[in-house]
C-alpha cells in the first residue's frame, strides 16, 4: 500500500509516482487524521484531467485546475462540523477497530479542505494531463513548510510542474493551489491570481534540499503585474518552533 508521509526534520517529501486507490497520505496539519485516496476521488480527478487536457496555455490550465479543485471541495450547503469533526465523522476502521483514516471523497462539498486535500487533487489531475499529453513536463506533489515574512512556518503542501531541457520561465513552476496571489497593476488596481510561482534552477535545488527560498510570482515575471503583500517563504523550519 502506498503511504505518503511527512519528514518532521524539515526536509520535503516529494512524490512523483501515480497515486493509486488505497494510498494513505498523512494530513498536512497536525492533529488531523490520515487521508485515504479512494477510487471515487481518482475517477473524478481523472475525468477533470481529460476535460482539461486540450488546454495549451499553462497559466489558463492552472487557473482552470484551481477552479475545478475548489468546486469539488466546496458547496453552498452549510457544513456545521469543524474540519476535525468532519474528519472524525467519516473515519474508516480496520478489522481490529483501529482508525486507518478518512476517505478523501467523503470531504467532497464539505467546505473544510485545505492545502493537503487540494494539492493532492491538483497533483492527480496534472499527473494525468502529463500522461495524456505525453510531453516532457513532470508533476510532483510536495509536502514542505510555508511562512509569510516574519510569521511562523507551518506544514504546507503544494505542486510542482517541471520541464526538462529548457531555460524559459516555465521550467520550474510552483502551484500553490491553496493560496491565490495578490498582485497590483501599474495603475494600483489589486486583484488575486492563481498561486503560481516561477523558480530558478537554484531555487529548485533549494526546494529539493529543504532549504528556505522565496519564489517570484509568475505574473510578476511575465507581465506588468507585481506581487504585493507578505512574501511567501517555502522550506525548512527551525526545530525550536512550536505548533
Amino acid at each position: 500500500m502506498q503511504h505518503i508521509g511527512r519528514s518532521w526534520e524539515g526536509n520535503p517529501t516529494i512524490v512523483e509516482y501515480k497515486i493509486e486507490d488505497g494510498c494513505i497520505m498523512e494530513n498536512t496539519l497536525v492533529g488531523f487524521g490520515n487521508i485515504i485516496v479512494d477510487k471515487d476521488f481518482l475517477d473524478e480527478m481523472e475525468k477533470i484531467a481529460e476535460e482539461l487536457s486540450g488546454e495549451s496555455d499553462i497559466v489558463s490550465l492552472m487557473g482552470k485546475i484551481y477552479n475545478k479543485v475548489f468546486n469539488y471541495y466546496s458547496s453552498n450547503a452549510l457544513n456545521e462540523m469543524s474540519r476535525e469533526q468532519t474528519y472524525a465523522a467519516n473515519e474508516i476502521y480496520d478489522e481490529d477497530g483501529l482508525v486507518i483514516g478518512t476517505k478523501i471523497s467523503a470531504l467532497k462539498g464539505r467546505n473544510i479542505s485545505k492545502c493537503s486535500e487540494k494539492s493532492l487533487a491538483a497533483y492527480v489531475i496534472l499527473k494525468k494531463i502529463c500522461e495524456i499529453k505525453g510531453n516532457d513536463r513532470k508533476a510532483a506533489l510536495v509536502l514542505s513548510y510555508l511562512s509569510a515574512d516574519q510569521s511562523s512556518a507551518e506544514p504546507h503542501a503544494f505542486v510542482m510542474l517541471n520541464k526538462d531541457n529548457c531555460n524559459d520561465i516555465t521550467k520550474h513552476l510552483l502551484f500553490d493551489v491553496e493560496n491565490p496571489t495578490l498582485v497590483e497593476d501599474p495603475n494600483g488596481a489589486k486583484r488575486y491570481f492563481v498561486g503560481l510561482y516561477s523558480l530558478s534552477d537554484e531555487e529548485y535545488t533549494s526546494l529539493i534540499a529543504g532549504e528556505k527560498f522565496t519564489p517570484t510570482s509568475f505574473f510578476e515575471m511575465a507581465s506588468k503585474y507585481r506581487e504585493v503583500g507578505p512574501k511567501r517563504i517555502y522550506g525548512k523550519f527551525s526545530k525550536t518552533m512550536h505548533y
